[in-house]
Parts: C-alpha cells; sequence; structure tokens
C-alpha cells in the first residue's frame, strides 16, 4: 500500500528554515553588491539592517515567479514545502505575488527588527492555533508537506555554511 506522503499539517519552525535558507540565497546578489561598493569600514549598524530588508525584497522579487511556475522555492523545495491552491493546482503569478506580498509585509514586517520579530511571533502563533498563517487564509492558499529528505538538508546547511564563511572572509578581508 502507497504511504500518503502530502499532508497539510502544521510545521512552523520548517517554514520558518525554508524562508530563511531562501532570504539568505536572496542575500547572496544583495551583499555581492555591497561588497563592490562598500568597503568593511563602510558598514554600519543600519546598513545591516538595510541590507537585511535589501535581501528579503530580493526574495519577493524571486519568490512569486518560482511559487507560480514549480509551487516551490530552494527552501521550500529542500523543506519538502509546496505553496497550491485548495485543488492542488499552481498559483497564478498575481495570487503568488500577493502572497508574497503579504508575508513580507505582515509576516516579517518589511525586515524590520523588532516589528518583524513581533509579526513573525505572531504569525507563529496563529500557524499553531488555527493551521493557518494570515496570508494563506486571506489569500486561500494551501501549504502541503512531504517528508523530508536529509540529503536536501544536509546539502542545504553545507551550502548555507559556505555562503556565511564566504561573507565572512570578505568582511574580514581573509
Amino acid at each position: 500500500m502507497a504511504r500518503n506522503t502530502s499532508t497539510s499539517d502544521v510545521h512552523p519552525w520548517v517554514r520558518l528554515w525554508a524562508r530563511s535558507f531562501d532570504v539568505l540565497l536572496g542575500a547572496v546578489p544583495v551583499g555581492a553588491a555591497w561588497w563592490f561598493w562598500l568597503t568593511p569600514e563602510q558598514i554600519t549598524l543600519l546598513g545591516v539592517m538595510l541590507f537585511g530588508m535589501a535581501a528579503l525584497f530580493v526574495d519577493l522579487l524571486i519568490e512569486p515567479v518560482l511559487i507560480s511556475r514549480l509551487a516551490t522555492t530552494p527552501g521550500k523545495w529542500v523543506f519538502g514545502i509546496r505553496v497550491v491552491n485548495p485543488d492542488g493546482s499552481l498559483l497564478s503569478f498575481q495570487q503568488a505575488l500577493r502572497r508574497s506580498d503579504m508575508v513580507w509585509a505582515k509576516g516579517l514586517g518589511a525586515g524590520s527588527p523588532i516589528i518583524g520579530q513581533l509579526l513573525m511571533a505572531a504569525q507563529h502563533y496563529e500557524l499553531s492555533a488555527n493551521g493557518r498563517t494570515f496570508w494563506d487564509e486571506e489569500g486561500g492558499f494551501g501549504v502541503r508537506h512531504n517528508r523530508i529528505r536529509g540529503s536536501r538538508v544536509i546539502g542545504a546547511i553545507a551550502l548555507a555554511v559556505i555562503i556565511v564563511l564566504a561573507a565572512g572572509a570578505v568582511l574580514t578581508g581573509g
């Protein structure tokens, strides 16, 4: 008997890890641009906050294209997550853009450090208590979780470590 590996169970931490991986990937082109224009001495706390906001914005631009074409992003793929309509069909680009915009503004506070943390905590509570986030409820989107494959997670962790180490080496000049 075949086992159904798709579920709509609630997995707030898995969703956070997937989003974090996607944002890390979005930070690569932003970081490359910064590296080209700024020296390490020019980077300030405000600059780091703006960097995070820019990385989230890059993710906002890329995510709707991937969700509308593949129902997933690199981070969601690693963690076995698909975003679809209730009937299992792909979201249109407009639906995916609206969802990404709501996540960015109402789930992440557009990257604002304190507001973003409060909104993420509120959505964690909402997802855990009601099984849905605001943006998925509002848009009628379905989030499906498949079995997480260890090899994908190990590969993602390795890539994340390489990115972080490379960024550290660039910023410290060594």
